[in-house]
Protein backbone atom coordinates (compact mmCIF):
# COMPACT_ATOMS: atom_id res chain seq x y z
CA UNK A 1 0.00 0.00 0.00
CA UNK A 2 1.13 3.23 -0.70
CA UNK A 3 0.68 6.29 2.09
CA UNK A 4 2.41 9.56 1.44
CA UNK A 5 3.02 12.39 4.36
CA UNK A 6 0.83 14.99 3.24
CA UNK A 7 2.59 17.69 1.90
CA UNK A 8 1.58 21.77 2.37
CA UNK A 9 1.37 23.82 -1.08
CA UNK A 10 1.97 26.93 0.76
CA UNK A 11 2.13 28.74 4.37
CA UNK A 12 -1.63 30.02 4.03
CA UNK A 13 -3.33 27.02 2.97
CA UNK A 14 -3.49 23.15 3.44
CA UNK A 15 -5.13 21.97 0.05
CA UNK A 16 -3.06 19.79 -1.78
CA UNK A 17 -1.89 21.48 -4.71
CA UNK A 18 -1.34 20.15 -8.68
CA UNK A 19 1.52 21.43 -11.08
CA UNK A 20 1.52 20.02 -14.87
CA UNK A 21 2.74 20.29 -18.32
CA UNK A 22 2.46 19.19 -21.88
CA UNK A 23 -0.27 19.09 -24.64
CA UNK A 24 -2.17 22.29 -24.13
CA UNK A 25 -4.17 23.78 -27.31
CA UNK A 26 -6.87 25.52 -28.66
CA UNK A 27 -9.47 22.82 -29.39
CA UNK A 28 -11.36 24.03 -32.46
CA UNK A 29 -14.78 22.11 -33.07
CA UNK A 30 -16.46 21.78 -36.07
CA UNK A 31 -19.85 20.12 -34.99
CA UNK A 32 -21.88 19.43 -38.22
CA UNK A 33 -21.78 23.09 -39.12
CA UNK A 34 -17.82 23.87 -40.89
CA UNK A 35 -18.69 27.44 -40.87
CA UNK A 36 -19.54 28.08 -37.65
CA UNK A 37 -16.92 26.55 -35.08
CA UNK A 38 -16.36 26.59 -31.69
CA UNK A 39 -12.98 27.20 -29.93
CA UNK A 40 -11.96 26.02 -25.88
CA UNK A 41 -8.90 25.32 -24.02
CA UNK A 42 -8.02 21.85 -24.72
CA UNK A 43 -4.91 18.95 -25.13
CA UNK A 44 -5.18 16.57 -22.53
CA UNK A 45 -2.80 18.42 -20.28
CA UNK A 46 -5.13 21.39 -20.56
CA UNK A 47 -8.12 20.13 -20.13
CA UNK A 48 -7.09 18.27 -17.15
CA UNK A 49 -5.47 21.13 -15.39
CA UNK A 50 -8.22 23.69 -15.89
CA UNK A 51 -10.63 20.95 -15.23
CA UNK A 52 -9.20 20.41 -11.86
CA UNK A 53 -9.08 24.17 -11.23
CA UNK A 54 -12.70 25.15 -12.15
CA UNK A 55 -13.41 22.10 -9.44
CA UNK A 56 -11.30 24.42 -6.66
CA UNK A 57 -8.51 22.60 -6.59
CA UNK A 58 -4.90 25.04 -6.24
CA UNK A 59 -3.58 24.29 -9.71
CA UNK A 60 -0.16 25.43 -11.79
CA UNK A 61 0.19 24.97 -15.09
CA UNK A 62 3.85 24.84 -16.34
CA UNK A 63 3.25 25.54 -20.03
CA UNK A 64 4.80 26.72 -22.88
CA UNK A 65 2.72 29.36 -25.39
CA UNK A 66 2.96 31.37 -27.93
CA UNK A 67 2.43 34.99 -27.36
CA UNK A 68 -0.28 35.03 -30.29
CA UNK A 69 -3.66 35.05 -30.33
CA UNK A 70 -4.02 31.67 -29.93
CA UNK A 71 -2.09 31.87 -26.72
CA UNK A 72 -3.38 34.91 -25.04
CA UNK A 73 -6.91 32.93 -25.43
CA UNK A 74 -5.39 30.17 -23.56
CA UNK A 75 -3.70 32.04 -20.90
CA UNK A 76 -6.73 33.82 -20.62
CA UNK A 77 -8.82 30.69 -20.03
CA UNK A 78 -6.33 29.22 -17.38
CA UNK A 79 -6.61 33.04 -15.59
CA UNK A 80 -10.87 33.23 -15.80
CA UNK A 81 -11.03 29.25 -14.45
CA UNK A 82 -8.40 29.57 -12.03
CA UNK A 83 -5.22 28.48 -12.53
CA UNK A 84 -2.05 30.35 -11.02
CA UNK A 85 -0.86 31.72 -13.91
CA UNK A 86 3.01 32.58 -13.01
CA UNK A 87 4.54 29.26 -15.05
CA UNK A 88 3.04 29.63 -18.09
CA UNK A 89 5.57 31.13 -20.83
CA UNK A 90 4.61 32.97 -23.85
CA UNK A 91 7.50 33.14 -25.86
CA UNK A 92 7.46 36.04 -28.69
CA UNK A 93 9.21 33.56 -31.64
CA UNK A 94 6.40 31.11 -30.95
CA UNK A 95 2.94 30.26 -32.21
CA UNK A 96 0.37 27.97 -29.90
CA UNK A 97 -0.91 24.64 -31.14
CA UNK A 98 -4.37 24.66 -32.54
CA UNK A 99 -6.40 20.85 -32.95
CA UNK A 100 -9.23 20.49 -35.17
CA UNK A 101 -12.04 17.89 -33.98
CA UNK A 102 -14.23 17.18 -36.94
CA UNK A 103 -17.59 15.82 -34.95
CA UNK A 104 -21.16 14.30 -36.51
CA UNK A 105 -23.16 14.53 -33.52
CA UNK A 106 -25.44 12.28 -35.19
CA UNK A 107 -23.50 9.66 -35.77
CA UNK A 108 -21.23 10.32 -32.39
CA UNK A 109 -17.89 9.84 -34.63
CA UNK A 110 -15.16 12.26 -34.90
CA UNK A 111 -11.70 12.75 -36.62
CA UNK A 112 -8.88 15.59 -35.48
CA UNK A 113 -6.40 17.33 -37.90
CA UNK A 114 -3.92 19.76 -37.23
CA UNK A 115 -4.44 21.52 -40.80
CA UNK A 116 -7.30 23.96 -40.65
CA UNK A 117 -10.29 22.57 -43.09
CA UNK A 118 -11.30 26.63 -44.52
CA UNK A 119 -7.30 27.55 -45.10
CA UNK A 120 -6.04 24.35 -45.55
CA UNK A 121 -3.00 25.65 -43.40
CA UNK A 122 -0.92 23.63 -40.74
CA UNK A 123 -1.29 24.45 -37.43
CA UNK A 124 1.73 25.05 -35.26
CA UNK A 125 3.36 22.22 -33.30
CA UNK A 126 3.57 22.07 -29.79
CA UNK A 127 6.52 22.93 -27.47
CA UNK A 128 7.92 21.88 -24.55
CA UNK A 129 9.16 23.91 -21.71
CA UNK A 130 13.14 24.01 -21.51
CA UNK A 131 15.11 23.88 -18.01
CA UNK A 132 14.83 27.55 -17.22
CA UNK A 133 10.97 26.36 -16.88
CA UNK A 134 11.78 23.97 -14.54
CA UNK A 135 13.84 26.17 -12.54
CA UNK A 136 11.70 28.95 -11.99
CA UNK A 137 8.82 26.44 -11.29
CA UNK A 138 11.50 24.13 -8.48
CA UNK A 139 10.10 25.30 -5.08
CA UNK A 140 6.68 24.88 -6.36
CA UNK A 141 7.25 21.61 -7.69
CA UNK A 142 8.55 20.37 -4.38
CA UNK A 143 5.36 21.08 -2.69
CA UNK A 144 2.98 20.03 -4.75
CA UNK A 145 1.09 17.00 -3.86
CA UNK A 146 -0.03 15.77 -7.63
CA UNK A 147 2.37 16.43 -10.91
CA UNK A 148 0.59 15.66 -14.07
CA UNK A 149 2.22 14.82 -17.77
CA UNK A 150 1.03 14.04 -20.97
CA UNK A 151 4.45 14.62 -22.78
CA UNK A 152 7.90 13.83 -22.56
CA UNK A 153 11.09 16.08 -22.95
CA UNK A 154 14.60 16.71 -21.22
CA UNK A 155 13.03 19.28 -19.19
CA UNK A 156 9.45 17.38 -18.58
CA UNK A 157 11.53 14.45 -16.98
CA UNK A 158 13.67 16.72 -14.49
CA UNK A 159 10.48 18.79 -13.50
CA UNK A 160 8.81 14.80 -12.71
CA UNK A 161 12.02 13.91 -10.88
CA UNK A 162 11.95 17.52 -8.64
CA UNK A 163 8.75 17.12 -7.88
CA UNK A 164 9.13 12.90 -7.17
CA UNK A 165 11.85 13.89 -4.98
CA UNK A 166 9.65 15.64 -2.90
CA UNK A 167 7.02 13.07 -2.41
CA UNK A 168 4.61 13.68 -5.44
CA UNK A 169 2.31 11.49 -7.15
CA UNK A 170 3.52 11.23 -10.18
CA UNK A 171 0.56 11.16 -13.12
CA UNK A 172 1.98 10.20 -16.66
CA UNK A 173 -0.28 9.83 -19.18
CA UNK A 174 2.40 9.19 -22.38
CA UNK A 175 1.13 9.72 -26.19
CA UNK A 176 3.68 7.99 -27.19
CA UNK A 177 6.43 5.11 -26.26
CA UNK A 178 9.17 5.00 -28.61
CA UNK A 179 11.99 6.25 -27.28
CA UNK A 180 14.44 6.52 -24.29
CA UNK A 181 12.81 9.97 -23.09
CA UNK A 182 9.64 7.58 -22.36
CA UNK A 183 11.70 4.86 -20.84
CA UNK A 184 13.46 7.32 -18.34
CA UNK A 185 9.99 9.16 -17.83
CA UNK A 186 8.31 6.01 -16.35
CA UNK A 187 11.21 5.20 -13.71
CA UNK A 188 9.25 8.87 -11.79
CA UNK A 189 5.40 7.81 -12.67
CA UNK A 190 3.49 6.52 -9.52
CA UNK A 191 0.34 6.43 -11.64
CA UNK A 192 0.38 5.54 -15.60
CA UNK A 193 -2.27 5.49 -18.02
CA UNK A 194 -2.34 3.70 -21.29
CA UNK A 195 -4.79 3.63 -23.93
CA UNK A 196 -5.16 0.52 -25.70
CA UNK A 197 -5.78 2.61 -28.91
CA UNK A 198 -2.17 4.62 -28.59
CA UNK A 199 0.60 3.64 -26.58
CA UNK A 200 -0.87 0.94 -24.65
CA UNK A 201 -0.04 -2.26 -27.45
CA UNK A 202 3.42 -1.40 -27.06
CA UNK A 203 4.24 -1.54 -23.05
CA UNK A 204 3.68 -4.63 -21.00
CA UNK A 205 3.52 -4.99 -17.49
CA UNK A 206 6.32 -6.79 -17.52
CA UNK A 207 8.37 -3.65 -18.74
CA UNK A 208 7.17 -1.51 -15.61
CA UNK A 209 8.10 -1.48 -11.99
CA UNK A 210 5.76 -3.20 -10.32
CA UNK A 211 5.11 -0.73 -7.78
CA UNK A 212 3.79 1.69 -10.50
CA UNK A 213 -0.11 1.47 -10.48
CA UNK A 214 -1.30 1.14 -14.21
CA UNK A 215 -4.71 2.27 -15.68
CA UNK A 216 -5.03 0.55 -18.59
CA UNK A 217 -8.22 2.09 -21.16
CA UNK A 218 -9.76 0.10 -23.49
CA UNK A 219 -12.27 2.42 -24.98
CA UNK A 220 -15.90 1.49 -24.86
CA UNK A 221 -14.87 -1.65 -22.84
CA UNK A 222 -13.87 0.03 -19.98
CA UNK A 223 -10.25 -0.26 -18.06
CA UNK A 224 -8.21 -2.26 -16.04
CA UNK A 225 -6.19 -1.11 -13.03
CA UNK A 226 -3.14 -3.20 -11.49
CA UNK A 227 -1.00 -3.07 -8.90
CA UNK A 228 1.73 -5.48 -8.24
CA UNK A 229 -0.47 -8.59 -8.23
CA UNK A 230 -3.49 -6.89 -7.67
CA UNK A 231 -5.52 -6.11 -10.77
CA UNK A 232 -9.24 -5.33 -10.67
CA UNK A 233 -11.35 -4.53 -14.20
CA UNK A 234 -14.02 -1.19 -14.78
CA UNK A 235 -16.68 -1.93 -17.21
CA UNK A 236 -17.73 1.63 -19.31
CA UNK A 237 -20.43 3.42 -17.53
CA UNK A 238 -23.60 4.12 -19.28
CA UNK A 239 -23.94 7.20 -21.07
CA UNK A 240 -27.18 8.76 -21.14
CA UNK A 241 -26.67 10.03 -24.41
CA UNK A 242 -23.65 10.23 -26.77
CA UNK A 243 -22.77 13.04 -28.80
CA UNK A 244 -19.38 13.83 -29.06
CA UNK A 245 -17.02 10.53 -26.89
CA UNK A 246 -14.00 13.06 -27.33
CA UNK A 247 -12.57 13.88 -24.12
CA UNK A 248 -13.64 11.10 -22.39
CA UNK A 249 -9.96 10.00 -20.96
CA UNK A 250 -9.56 13.37 -19.58
CA UNK A 251 -12.52 13.20 -17.64
CA UNK A 252 -11.31 9.52 -16.38
CA UNK A 253 -8.65 11.33 -15.03
CA UNK A 254 -10.06 14.36 -14.00
CA UNK A 255 -12.75 12.53 -11.86
CA UNK A 256 -10.25 10.14 -10.50
CA UNK A 257 -7.55 13.10 -9.23
CA UNK A 258 -10.71 15.27 -7.52
CA UNK A 259 -11.20 12.13 -5.20
CA UNK A 260 -7.80 11.62 -4.99
CA UNK A 261 -7.42 15.36 -3.94
CA UNK A 262 -10.22 15.53 -1.87
CA UNK A 263 -8.86 12.22 0.34
CA UNK A 264 -5.77 13.84 0.30
CA UNK A 265 -7.09 17.01 2.05
CA UNK A 266 -9.44 14.90 4.25
CA UNK A 267 -6.62 12.27 5.38
CA UNK A 268 -3.54 14.08 4.67
CA UNK A 269 -2.29 11.21 2.37
CA UNK A 270 -3.40 8.98 -0.13
CA UNK A 271 -3.81 4.92 -0.89
CA UNK A 272 -4.27 2.63 -4.08
CA UNK A 273 -7.70 2.57 -2.75
CA UNK A 274 -8.52 5.97 -3.70
CA UNK A 275 -6.87 5.18 -7.59
CA UNK A 276 -9.59 2.46 -7.42
CA UNK A 277 -12.51 4.13 -6.33
CA UNK A 278 -11.26 7.17 -8.47
CA UNK A 279 -11.58 5.40 -11.88
CA UNK A 280 -15.43 5.02 -11.34
CA UNK A 281 -16.10 8.23 -10.28
CA UNK A 282 -14.02 9.35 -13.85
CA UNK A 283 -16.10 6.89 -15.60
CA UNK A 284 -19.39 8.30 -14.85
CA UNK A 285 -17.84 11.91 -15.29
CA UNK A 286 -16.87 10.57 -18.59
CA UNK A 287 -20.04 8.84 -19.77
CA UNK A 288 -21.98 12.52 -18.57
CA UNK A 289 -19.35 14.73 -20.63
CA UNK A 290 -20.35 12.32 -23.63
CA UNK A 291 -23.58 14.06 -24.05
CA UNK A 292 -22.30 17.32 -25.11
CA UNK A 293 -19.53 18.44 -28.11
CA UNK A 294 -15.93 19.18 -27.09
CA UNK A 295 -13.65 17.92 -24.67
CA UNK A 296 -14.95 20.06 -21.24
CA UNK A 297 -18.55 20.15 -22.85
CA UNK A 298 -19.55 19.17 -19.80
CA UNK A 299 -18.31 21.69 -17.82
CA UNK A 300 -19.41 24.89 -20.48
CA UNK A 301 -23.17 23.27 -20.49
CA UNK A 302 -23.70 22.60 -16.75
CA UNK A 303 -21.51 25.00 -15.53
CA UNK A 304 -18.36 24.30 -12.96
CA UNK A 305 -19.88 25.01 -9.69
CA UNK A 306 -22.69 22.33 -11.18
CA UNK A 307 -19.83 19.51 -11.86
CA UNK A 308 -18.24 20.45 -8.45
CA UNK A 309 -21.83 19.70 -6.52
CA UNK A 310 -22.47 16.96 -8.58
CA UNK A 311 -19.09 15.32 -7.63
CA UNK A 312 -19.48 15.83 -4.34
CA UNK A 313 -22.92 14.09 -3.85
CA UNK A 314 -21.85 11.34 -5.98
CA UNK A 315 -22.82 11.00 -9.58
CA UNK A 316 -26.34 8.81 -9.99
CA UNK A 317 -29.03 8.45 -12.21
CA UNK A 318 -30.46 11.88 -10.26
CA UNK A 319 -27.54 14.11 -11.85
CA UNK A 320 -27.50 12.11 -15.05
CA UNK A 321 -31.65 13.07 -15.82
CA UNK A 322 -31.08 16.22 -14.60
CA UNK A 323 -28.54 16.93 -17.45
CA UNK A 324 -29.83 15.06 -20.24
CA UNK A 325 -32.86 17.89 -20.14
CA UNK A 326 -30.34 20.48 -20.27
CA UNK A 327 -30.64 19.63 -24.09
CA UNK A 328 -30.10 17.42 -27.05
CA UNK A 329 -28.19 20.07 -28.89
CA UNK A 330 -25.18 18.75 -27.62
CA UNK A 331 -23.85 22.10 -26.30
Amino acid sequence: MVHLTHLEFSKESARPAVAGTGLTAVDRVYANDYSAPTEALGGSCGNVLLSLAMLGHPVFPVVNLGDDDHGRFLFNEFERGGCETRYISRAHTGSSPVIVEIVDTTSATHHFTTTCPQTFVRFPKWRSIDREHVCQAAETLKSVSVFYADRVSESIILAMEEAKRAGALIFFEPASADDELFVRAVRYATVIKLSDETVGNSVADEDLDPRTIVIRTHGARGLTVSNGSVRRYFPSSFAPRVVDTCGSGDMVTTGLLDLVLKRWYRDGSWKVEDIFDGVEVGQRLAALNCGFTGARGLFLAAGASHVRDMLDRGVDEGAASHLVALGGSGR
